[in-house]
């Protein structure tokens, strides 16, 4: 039975003798050529769904170890703990960034699940992660730092506690206070930073802010 290591050996013998071509490899592959290049300098290991297709290509025969389902996000994130939380590119700055009518998912980003579980009791889903930008709300948040928004937190219901949202075109992330004519505070941390007061509904809130972090 065909190892991994079988066909790799193989793969490089008939690469240096010119048996095969790179671009022959590529094309039964699907891959780009500078993967196979990796392959040939042994530093890319030959995937399971390929041991098949370049045992062929190879002349090997079929009789190749059992192909492996591979894992999905979710199955390693719950075999070892981890929670991925996607990232998005809601423009959301400190100084007002222009928001895009619909959120980006630049990538995920993994935490200890136990851990969110502590900043949320729902779905772990509805945590997403942001990036700070502009000084407006320094000292509390800086440019780039890492802030969780919970999205399911969208009522203002505590005063002075921070938000992620949306006022006309523009994202932000402030303090909020709800005054007694029913209008809303937008109040930065940064004092040379001046307010906004708008009406209730100027402003849709996209979450409530439960954790910063920086790196030092």
């Amino acid at each position: 039975m065909l190892t991994p290591g079988d066909i790799r050996q193989e793969l490089i013998r008939q690469l240096d003798a010119g048996a095969i071509k790179s671009k022959d490899v590529a094309n039964a592959l699907k891959l780009p050529s500078s993967r196979v290049a990796e392959m040939r300098a042994e530093k890319r290991r030959v995937q399971p769904e390929e041991m098949r297709p370049l045992a062929a290509l190879l002349g090997m025969g079929d009789d190749v170890q059992g192909e492996v389902t591979p894992q999905s996000l979710d199955d390693i994130a719950s075999e070892h703990g981890f929670a991925f939380l996607e990232e998005l590119d809601l423009a959301l700055g400190m100084g007002a960034t222009f928001l895009d009518g619909r959120a980006e998912v630049l990538g995920l980003v993994p935490f200890k699940a136990d851990w969110l579980r502590g900043l949320h009791d729902g779905p772990l889903d509805r945590l997403k992660v942001v990036r700070g930008k502009g000084d407006s709300m320094q000292p509390t948040i800086h440019d780039g730092d890492v802030v969780i928004v919970d999205t399911a937190h969208r009522r203002i219901d505590d005063q002075d506690r921070i938000w992620a949202v949306a006022y006309g075109d523009l994202g932000m992330i402030r303090r909020v206070r709800v005054t007694p004519r029913g209008t809303w505070m937008l109040m930065p941390d940064n004092e040379v930073v001046r307010p906004d007061e708008v009406g209730d509904g100027e402003v849709a809130v996209i979450g409530r802010v439960v954790w910063i972090g920086r790196r030092y």
